[in-house]
């Protein structure tokens, strides 16, 4: 699930870049088991202009917000907005006054798969099998450089986790400044002969 609302957050905040700041903290609370990754975690990015998007996980009993269980929320300097699949509620002010919301949008917006309001996953699936189908990556949606993107940001955010301590992130070389332990974590051993090369 951590890659999709990644991708949501980081395209409402046209980021096409990586973070410069990045930490993690959380940790596995219930019965035992052999997950490795928490069920209960918080994340934060932060960019080189200062915008930040903080994820959180609540994989154990939590409340809603805003009436979402799993979205996005965005915070600006006039309200804020919700974002739960293609509906999706602004306000604005301190009185949480109701503004636009997706419920108002003209129908013929909904054909634009690209549209948060639009029609949910399924044209986007259709585009994927599509693609594969054809083979032709350039028929897709969403280029894969912008997956990447996106799914980039909770691998950064394990790393945080696990090594427990903040990083830092020169996004141009792909790189954590000034942590050797840090950069081995970006990629795994390769058992031959499934190999990813270095340049793909």
């Amino acid at each position: 699930q951590g890659p999709h609302q990644w991708d949501i957050a980081r395209w409402g905040l046209n980021k096409e870049e990586h973070p410069v700041k990045i930490s993690s903290d959380g940790g596995f609370y219930g019965k035992p088991c052999a997950q490795e990754t928490p069920n209960t975690q918080t994340a934060q990015m932060i960019y080189a202009d200062g915008k930040m998007i903080e994820f959180e996980v609540r994989g154990l009993y939590t409340n809603r917000e805003d009436g979402i269980g799993v979205g996005n929320l965005f915070y600006g300097t006039k309200g804020w907005l919700h974002l739960n699949g293609g509906k999706w509620q602004s306000y604005f002010g301190r009185n949480n006054e109701k503004g636009p919301a997706s419920d108002e949008v003209d129908a013929k917006d909904f054909a634009d798969p690209m549209n948060p309001a639009g029609e949910g996953d399924f044209p986007h699936f259709v585009n994927f099998v599509d693609a594969l189908k054809n083979n032709d990556v350039r028929m897709l949606n969403s280029p894969i450089e912008k997956g990447y993107m996106s799914s980039a940001l909770p691998l950064l955010a394990n790393i945080s986790y696990r090594l427990d301590r903040k990083l830092k992130f020169d996004g141009k070389k792909e790189k954590f400044i000034s942590d050797g332990q840090a950069d081995k974590m970006l990629t795994i051993h390769y058992r031959k002969p499934y190999v990813v090369p270095e340049q793909v």
